[in-house]
């Protein structure tokens, strides 16, 4: 990616053949990289490098300028994405990555040019401006999956697996998708877990610090309750070599929606079971049991009332003013 200004100012070299009156000592060079690597969270830059590939893939393609970009060049990068089935969140976040490398140029965002913004809102209108909401992963989901996880399956070779192997794998399942839920946890959340980020209290609960995540970009972090039954999953799964600095599952984020999808499947739950499930089942219990919105988006560390308010509808439906109603007569 094309860094910006102000980093490539700091090459000593630069400075030299620029003329640079007063140098940059390197101590102040350190600082100052070490904060713009730090300006967007992990997952936010690692997902901004691999756009700007796929567009720097597009456009060589297409014998297109890679930087700077052309708004009509961008529009039909998008419409090809959208035509060969790509989400509209994945493609707007193709936008901002090539949008933020022209920030850090200083140069002129073609991004938000007006003929790419339209061409985007056709894109998410034909997409249908309603996602498609994930399988809420509740309780009772979770208790099928438990019962289930550790029976052998099918394996993408074709072949049943051991008894050992199916254990092995229902067990991470089993403390995975039980994490999630106690925690609420992103999938990008539960891939950057480490050991040492898990305590166990006296009876029997932990506590679990999410030190960065997407609504904390300024890394304050969160800590989160996790109930004994979980923490008793976690414990069959660590092994007795673990430091605190080792990733708790070992899985990516991709892995761990296909380990979510395929646990609900083997369970019998039915399609539309994703890495976010788990997160989705929780509001909806929470929201069956009682739990106000407000408190609903602490437990959840959503900054906006949307997507808990979304997820939760039925639930909520089921507490409305007819409801009682009916439920008093």
């Amino acid at each position: 990616m094309v860094y910006c200004k102000l980093l490539q100012s700091l090459d000593p070299q630069r400075q030299q053949t620029t003329g640079s009156p007063v140098p940059v000592s390197e101590e102040a060079r350190r600082r100052i990289t070490e904060a713009l690597e730090e300006s967007l969270a992990p997952t936010t830059r690692v997902n901004y490098i691999s756009q700007w590939r796929k567009w720097e893939t597009f456009a060589g393609d297409s014998g297109y300028p890679v930087f700077p970009s052309e708004p009509v060049h961008l529009a039909d990068w998008i419409t090809q994405r959208a035509a060969d089935g790509q989400k509209p969140g994945t493609i707007r976040m193709g936008l901002a990555a090539v949008g933020s490398v022209h920030r850090q140029a200083n140069l002129p965002n073609p991004t938000e040019d007006e003929g790419v913004r339209a061409t985007m809102r056709g894109i998410t209108r034909a997409a249908g401006r309603a996602q498609k909401q994930a399988a809420g992963l509740t309780a009772a989901s979770l208790a099928a999956i438990r019962a289930t996880a550790c029976a052998p399956r099918i394996g993408r070779g074709g072949s049943l697996e051991t008894t050992g192997t199916a254990q092995a794998r229902g067990l991470v399942d089993i403390a995975l998708i039980s994490l999630m839920r106690d925690g609420m946890l992103r999938r990008s959340e539960a891939e950057s877990l480490t050991w040492g980020e898990l305590v166990e209290e006296g009876d029997g609960t932990g506590r679990l610090t999410v030190a960065r995540s997407k609504t904390d970009p300024e890394g304050e972090g969160a800590v989160l309750f996790v109930s004994a039954p979980t923490m008793e999953a976690l414990r069959s799964i660590r092994p007795t070599d673990a430091s605190a600095s080792d990733s708790l599952f070992g899985l990516s984020d991709d892995q761990i929606a296909r380990r979510v999808t395929a646990a609900a499947e083997a369970a019998g739950l039915g399609e539309g079971f994703t890495g976010h499930s788990a997160r989705v089942g929780m509001a909806q219990d929470l929201a069956r049991a009682g739990t106000e919105l407000p408190a609903l988006m602490t437990a959840g560390r959503w900054q906006s009332p949307t997507m808990p308010a979304r997820y939760t509808r039925a639930e909520q439906a089921g507490r409305g003013a007819i409801a009682r109603f009916y439920e008093a007569s």
